[in-house]
Formats: C-alpha cells, sequence, structure tokens
C-alpha cells in the first residue's frame, strides 16, 4: 500500500481538531464504544487506516476501506450536529430583562415602566442582532436581517405603546 498513508488521513482528520474534547455518540457499530470524545474515535480511524495500510489481501483491504470510509462518514455527521448545535446556540438572544406575564393587565404607570423596559430590551437584541450579522456567514446574515426587522417592528408597536400610555397618564 502508500507508505504514508495513515499520515494522508490524519491530515484529513484535523478538520476534527477544533472539536477534540466534545463527547459525541455514534451508534454505529464501527467503533469500539458508542459514546466518546472526538479525539479518541480520531484515534480510532487511525488504526483502521494503519490496519488497512498493512493489507496485503485484497478482501481484507476492500473491508478495512469500507470501515475506514464509514468510520469518516460518522464521525463527520456528529461533528456536524455539534456544530448546527452551536450555530443555534449562538443565535439565541438573552436579555436581562424580566417581565410580568400580562403586562396589559397592570395600572397604566406600572405597564409605562414596564413598556420602557421593554424598548430596551428590544434596543439590545437590534444591537445584538446587528452584531451577529457584521460576522455571520451570507446564509445567516438573511437570517439574522429578518430578525432585525421583526425586533425593529415590535420596538415600533412597543414606542406606539409607550406614547399612547404616556397620553393616558398625562390626562389622569
Amino acid at each position: 500500500m502508500i507508505k504514508n498513508f495513515p499520515t494522508l488521513v490524519q491530515k484529513q482528520l484535523d478538520t476534527f481538531l477544533p472539536f477534540y474534547e466534545h463527547e459525541v455518540i455514534i451508534s454505529e457499530n464501527i467503533f469500539s464504544t458508542p459514546k466518546q470524545t472526538v479525539s479518541f474515535f480520531v484515534q480510532e480511524i487511525i488504526q483502521t487506516a494503519n490496519k488497512l495500510n498493512k493489507q496485503s489481501s485484497e478482501d481484507y483491504a476492500n473491508a478495512y476501506a469500507s470501515k475506514l470510509f464509514q468510520q469518516c462518514e460518522a464521525l463527520n455527521q456528529a461533528v456536524q450536529a455539534i456544530k448546527l448545535k452551536q450555530s443555534n446556540e449562538t443565535l439565541l438572544f438573552q436579555s436581562s430583562f424580566r417581565f410580568p406575564k400580562n403586562i396589559h393587565t397592570l395600572a397604566p404607570t406600572r405597564r409605562l415602566n414596564e413598556y420602557r423596559k421593554a424598548l430596551r430590551a428590544l434596543n439590545e437584541k437590534i444591537s445584538w442582532l446587528v452584531e451577529k450579522r457584521y460576522n455571520a456567514s451570507e446564509a445567516d446574515k438573511i437570517l439574522l436581517e429578518r430578525q432585525i426587522q421583526e425586533t425593529e417592528y415590535r420596538k415600533m408597536k412597543c414606542l406606539k405603546a409607550i406614547e399612547d400610555l404616556e397620553e393616558q397618564t398625562q390626562f389622569k
């Protein structure tokens, strides 16, 4: 076989380096254990590559080549799931403000204060979304732009409610 085949495989597996410490579950029976860190699975793939490289029988070589391919595909899918989870987590805004369940049932002055807090939270979210959009991929930029537009609309509704409540409380 190729002398440096395991080294070539190792270079291809370097794409998994940022995820080495992540624990993943691979349900297929192509690894010695289904739940382990990415670095553990990478080592098993390298072992399979070494075994494949040492084979002189074509039948065994085909079996190890098939196993190697399946292992790489399974690990790649597990890492893609990690990436997807991370991207979803980074797109969740956490406001520092907490609001009562039914703001509209509060007394006008208390409601006005809650709407002002909501306005600050919406402004924070818009700033956060703009910052995220700046560093995002093209696909994520479209999603973030929609979220910015939706948040701007909610901000306008909040401003209108504040104006109405200010007028209402001034007349009382």
